[in-house]
């Protein structure tokens, strides 16, 4: 049996950040629910909170009037109803006024930028509320005019808002993503973050964060990958600004464009270390949060999950040391999961990609030591290390891994019989990885003295396999890698087993009869 390597990217579904920053709602800062509008817009006085439904057909009549400056107040007041708290509320009345085609005829008066600008704001708040909320807009062809708009105003201002109304409804989900993205919506964003010198601060922080909604859950077997990878090397480029919320953001967009391309190596989006070596430099800034370093180390996994040119440009920029020294044992769970599953992607790499990982001083000791982490998910990406520094067969790569104390807690987990699965396997992998290259390094055919067995056999692995062999809940094919194992490499201890009279619920004479039968492939290591 052959183990593969094997690099994944980092899955953003899994984790609760998948909703950070998903959509956002522009609020009123210092807003007040007891604002008191009217006096001299035409309008009855009230309190900004009381506006709807109570005064419904006073706004929808000012709305239709001819009068400009009327239908300017009643957008007004709709936006400062929207930039209060508890916004889906809020959101249900004014779509209970059925203006999202007054709204269209507000966003394209050209001639009136206030006016786009009140009315763009109000769609991005009414996106800011549920999935509901955004059909209703899909629904109206209220992205379309958005997008027409988008790409002939020239005020900034209103740019920015419509930008941000976008993103909202981006956020969303894939369709209404799939949607934007197919009605060309992204060449004005690049033009704009393109040429972001001689926008406002604003306009290039909220157009970041809109292309990084952009590509959300984009992975690159999805057709609408290809809209969106021209995004990556812009993106690239904002993460060379001093602006932690615009590179936490760029680092999210690269992110989620590199996920999935571990099974795609032939997508390499990272042409040199350049992206890598900043990424590094980010992730050794004390001064940043981990609301940056968690968006600058996904991104560094992602890359490192890609061809060999991209994992050696993560290694060229000094990720490992900076990983060893202050990520895979720091406090932070995510971080340290991430950092533990970047380090297993350059495990997975070359054969000199594994020797930067296990050359890497104290790498490993720190790896050991996540085997026993709280978190399972650190303890799944720590046996990943395991199994993939292994992968090559190669006895150098064996003989450093050994040199660490990676038994006692391969013992543990072996014999608790809450040991996940996935870890079990990939332990099982691990050992026979280790006990293929102790048969290549014997000079004898089968079934002779294996290089690595008796040392193996003298920890009380033997003991420790019969134990995993008997969980009632094991997984039929990891009991099955188990029994080879035994087979082929320990039938003499488990005599001796025996002999003790204990029941290990194997029958050694069918292990004996089909031990006889194993024949060794040397080439392919391919054994049972």
């Amino acid at each position: 049996m052959t183990y593969q390597t094997e690099k994944s990217t980092a899955e953003e579904d899994s984790d609760i950040i998948e909703f950070i920053n998903r959509k956002l709602a522009n609020l009123t800062v210092n807003s007040d629910a007891t604002e008191v509008l009217g006096s001299n817009d035409g309008l009855p006085v009230c309190e900004v909170s009381s506006l709807l439904p109570q005064y419904s057909q006073v706004i929808i009549s000012a709305l239709h009037s001819k009068i400009t400056g009327l239908r300017l107040s009643a957008v007004i007041r709709l936006r400062k109803y929207l930039s209060l708290q508890n916004v889906d509320e809020r959101v249900d009345n004014v779509l209970a006024l059925n203006i999202i085609p007054l709204l269209i005829e507000f966003l394209e008066n050209f001639g009136d930028p206030l006016l786009q600008y009140e009315t763009a704001w109000i769609i991005t708040n009414i996106a800011a509320g549920s999935t509901q909320h955004t059909e209703a807009l899909v629904a109206g062809d209220v992205t379309e005019h958005l997008i027409k708009v988008l790409s002939t105003s020239n005020n900034v201002e209103v740019q920015t808002q419509i930008i941000w109304a976008l993103g909202n409804i981006a956020g969303d989900g894939a369709v209404f993503r799939d949607i934007i993205l197919s009605a060309g919506v992204l060449d004005p964003l690049l033009y704009i973050l393109s040429n972001y010198k001689i926008y406002d601060y604003m306009a290039v922080r909220i157009t970041v964060w809109a292309t990084a909604n952009l590509c959300r859950g984009c992975r690159c077997s999805d057709p609408s990958w290809s809209l969106i990878t021209p995004a990556f090397p812009i993106l690239a480029n904002m993460v060379q600004l001093n602006d932690a919320e615009i590179i936490s953001d760029a680092c999210w967009g690269m992110s989620r464009i590199l996920n999935g391309t571990h099974k795609h190596r032939e997508h390499a989006l990272v042409s040199d270390s350049s992206l890598c070596r900043r990424l590094v430099n980010l992730l050794s800034e004390e001064s940043l949060t981990s609301a940056v370093h968690l968006p600058v180390l996904r991104t560094l996994v992602n890359i490192a999950s890609g061809a060999e040119k991209q994992t050696q440009a993560v290694i060229d920029a000094g990720a490992l040391t900076v990983l060893t020294t202050s990520y895979l044992s720091t406090k932070n769970l995510t971080l340290r999961r991430d950092a533990c599953l970047a380090v297993s992607n350059v495990a997975a790499g070359t054969y000199c990609q594994v020797n930067a990982v296990l050359n890497e001083p104290s790498l490993m000791e720190n790896v050991v030591a996540l085997l026993w982490d709280d978190d399972v998910k650190v303890v799944k990406e720590a046996c990943w290390v395991l199994s993939n520094s292994t992968s090559l067969h190669d006895s150098g790569h064996i003989n450093l891994i050994l040199q660490y104390d990676i038994l006692t807690p391969l013992l543990h987990h072996l014999r608790n019989s809450s040991t996940p699965q996935e870890i079990m396997n990939k332990l099982i992998d691990t050992l026979i990885n280790i006990l293929s290259v102790g048969d290549i390094s014997s000079s004898s055919p089968p079934p002779s003295q294996n290089a690595y067995a008796d040392q193996l056999a003298a920890s009380g692995l033997v003991d420790a396999l019969l134990t995993a062999y008997n969980h009632v809940e094991l997984l039929e094919t990891i009991r099955e890698k188990i029994r080879g194992l035994l087979e082929r490499w320990f039938y003499g201890y488990l005599h001796r087993e025996q002999s003790n009279g204990e029941d290990d619920g194997l029958d050694i004479a069918s292990i004996e009869e089909r031990v006889g039968r194993l024949r060794i492939n040397m080439e392919g290591v391919d054994v049972f």
